[in-house]
């Protein structure tokens, strides 16, 4: 199968570009039906003949594209063939690149992970040794999965930061580009690329196969070492006018006056985020507290993840301190319900490990700052996703460009 033929040459002239054209439709068709059909089915849904469309289906089946799936009921008469999406058919790419991670999964047309990596030693710089990394990291991954190359359609990015989605441009990372960051990738992997924050695929994730995938309106919240939010209204995710929308760590809040890496001082992400905890924790610590953590491990290589972990084994210093996050989240999130009323607020990164010691305190502060009846209509979850949410977010990223959900 060629791919590129199927999705890019749609509107050549000729025999063969117009049935490419009628290919991707009925793949688009099937990609996106909650059931399997029938040749006719497919064919009047298309407004194609039956020996045109039986030609093309028989062709997709040939290259493994389209697979039969049984008989349908009838009441009487011969029973028509069903057919549907062979889901292996085709993959995405999803990388995940964040602060200290860089995660990359192989993903099929039913969202499953057929191959998964990850380097938790990674740590993200603004330099061409990084970018070099990235690059052979993502190359390296995509040739120990085995796929057919052919059958890889994209490579979908979530990269922490900054990201205009419309014009693949990264404004925090690999600025010494004299060229967007997607068409550097798309011109170095020979097949599209397309970029996004790491927090919107998150929200992507959610909404195709996650918490938020029942409603139309919903907040998914990504709390781990940043804070950001993914905003679905409408059915649609908000991204904004230069793909920013989100930056919810970013918004002022209470009385800090703490420095943010943006250089503004009082936002949010401050207070709320892994980054934050940690130095609370060193700060109480400092201040004469006392924790189990303290004879496990130095100070300098604290990392939030390790507070997350000493509160589910009941550390009392932190559980005060993923208290006092949550509760400030809460207060935070209150006036985003009653900005936007959502349906449901996911609550999901890493910190959905504290489970319901999160959930229980950012309850307590939403019920400071969120009117009554937004917030009586609200539903608070976490997110039920695990580690590869984020790979799969950016791998249906790549779906979604071509209309395949």
């Amino acid at each position: 199968m060629d791919w590129d033929q199927i999705f890019k040459d749609v509107e050549g002239k000729g025999t063969a570009a117009r049935q490419n054209a009628q290919k991707k439709e009925i793949i688009n068709l099937l990609a996106n039906s909650a059931s399997e059909m029938t040749i006719p089915e497919i064919c009047r849904r298309i407004q194609l003949s039956i020996p045109t469309g039986t030609k093309l289906i028989n062709e997709l089946i040939e290259e493994r594209v389209i697979t039969s799936t049984g008989k349908k009921e009838t009441g009487n008469g011969r029973k028509p063939i069903m057919y549907s999406l062979n889901p292996s058919s085709l993959y995405s790419v999803g990388v995940e690149i964040l602060m200290r991670r860089i995660s990359i999964g192989i993903v099929d047309l039913r969202f499953n992970t057929v191959f998964y990596k990850r380097d938790k030693n990674f740590r993200i710089r603004d330099s061409k040794e990084c970018l070099e990394y990235v690059k052979d990291f993502i190359h390296d991954s995509i040739e120990e999965a085995g796929i057919e190359a052919s059958r890889i359609l994209g490579i979908g990015i979530g990269l922490t930061g900054r990201v205009n989605i419309q014009t693949g441009i990264a404004y925090n990372y690999f600025r010494f580009l004299e060229e967007p960051l997607s068409q550097y990738f798309t011109r170095v992997f020979d097949r599209n690329v397309f970029i996004d924050n790491d927090t919107h695929i998150w929200g992507h994730a959610e909404k195709i196969f996650g918490r938020a995938s029942d409603t139309s309106n919903a907040l998914v919240v990504n709390l781990g070492r940043g804070l950001g939010m993914s905003i679905i209204a409408s059915g649609q995710m908000i991204t904004g006018g230069s793909g920013f929308a989100g930056e919810f760590g970013h918004m002022q809040f209470g009385d800090s006056n703490k420095l943010c890496i943006c250089g503004k001082r009082g936002c949010l992400g401050m207070e709320v985020s892994g980054f934050a905890l940690e130095e609370k924790f060193k700060m109480k610590i400092e201040e004469g507290e006392s924790s189990i953590l303290t004879r496990e491990l130095d100070l300098d290589q604290l990392r939030y993840d390790d507070i997350l972990d000493a509160a589910s084994r009941g550390d009392a210093l932190s559980i005060l301190l993923i208290q006092q996050t949550g509760n400030n989240l809460g207060k935070a999130l209150g006036n985003i319900v009653n900005l936007l009323n959502p349906d449901v607020i996911v609550l999901g990164g890493k910190f959905a490990r504290a489970e319901n010691l999160l959930l229980d305190s950012v309850r307590s502060g939403m019920i400071h700052s969120a009117l009554p009846n937004p917030l009586k209509n609200v539903t608070l979850e976490l997110s039920s996703l695990d580690e590869k949410g984020g790979v799969r977010g950016a791998g249906a990223m790549v779906f979604k460009q071509y209309s395949l959900i």
